[in-house]
């Protein structure tokens, strides 16, 4: 198991360390294809095939609503039969998928499969229910959105929407609103609070995470640009490692230095409140309605944001 950060110029394009790229670039320097997760036009997260650095760019970063794997599971088939490395990078039960897809096929390609310690995943469409709750607010179009930049550094979690006319919500009220639903835990998909995968046994060759905690357990590690957690989870994931690949960014770390700031890799999620409730007031009100249900949007939490930004500033 390593902690790992790539260079600083990539770091600053990663939500993390920048493990999944290294681990992208490598396979596509070495002419294979890479499936990863993306924002489509309107904002649906799909695993997109990317046969280059530049199609690639659109995977990086978290995100944080269910992805779609559409024909991926197909198009890596495709590809592994023509002797093609493919790297699929998704949540653990995607991977778990797509092994189970190609369990009775024969290919040449190498698969290489990556997954992340998942929180849990929230429906696609409530959160594109959300962009729309923005564009409704400022009045302008939503052309890009980060779960987690890096504008004041790594582990603050602030989220940004960049509008269509060069202005960004960064940090408000409603910027963060999804980021306050996601961590209620209230809305995400009821299959998550049974995952059979928040486990340290693993169905990939790499799980990648942040390295949440980091402080408490190694000092020095941490220059709050961004540290990856990557288990290496096979033969040939050791292969990958000894071959240098994360190589010099990467040292050795323990299962226990990781478990305290991830405890999905123990067990899954579990909802913070009525999860019921939760459903009906969206049922009722839409987005807002669920969003105000769980404290991320309205009165009190403009309250509490007040007194909060008022408390930093004395």
């Amino acid at each position: 198991m390593l902690a790992y950060q790539a260079s600083d110029a990539e770091r600053t394009k990663s939500s993390s360390g920048a493990a999944f790229w290294t681990l992208a670039t490598y396979v596509l320097d070495n002419g294979g294809i890479v499936y990863g997760a993306c924002f489509d036009d309107d904002f649906r997260v799909v695993q997109r095939r990317c046969s280059s650095v530049d199609d690639a760019q659109a995977c990086r970063g978290s995100k944080y609503s269910q992805g779609f794997v559409g024909s991926s599971f197909t198009e890596a088939y495709n590809d592994l039969k023509q002797g093609i490395d493919v790297l699929y990078s998704g949540t653990p039960c995607q991977v778990a998928g797509l092994r189970s897809f190609l369990s009775n096929k024969n290919f040449s390609g190498r698969l290489i499969t990556v997954d992340l310690i998942c929180h849990g995943t929230p429906s696609n469409r409530l959160f594109r229910e959300y962009i729309a709750f923005l564009e409704e607010r400022s009045g302008k179009r939503v052309i890009e959105y980060s779960h987690r930049p890096k504008d004041r550094g790594w582990g603050v979690h602030v989220e940004k929407a960049l509008l269509d006319d060069g202005t960004a919500l960064y940090d408000t009220i409603a910027s963060n609103t999804w980021r306050d639903v996601f961590y209620s835990n209230n809305a995400l998909n009821s299959s998550c609070y049974n995952c059979a995968y928040a486990d340290v046994s693993r169905v990939s060759d790499f799980t990648l995470a942040d390295f949440l905690g980091i402080d408490r357990v190694r000092d020095g590690l941490n220059d709050h640009k961004g540290l990856s957690v990557v288990m290496v989870n096979s033969e040939l994931a050791d292969h990958i490692v000894a071959a240098g690949v994360f190589d010099p960014g990467a040292i050795d770390i323990s299962l226990d230095e990781v478990l305290p700031g991830n405890p999905m890799l123990e067990r899954p999620s579990s909802p913070q409140g009525n999860v019921e409730a939760f459903w009906m007031a969206y049922e009722q009100e839409g987005f807002e309605g669920a969003a105000r249900f769980v404290g991320a949007y309205g009165f009190v939490k403009s309250l509490k944001t007040f007194v909060k930004r008022l408390i930093k500033r004395n």
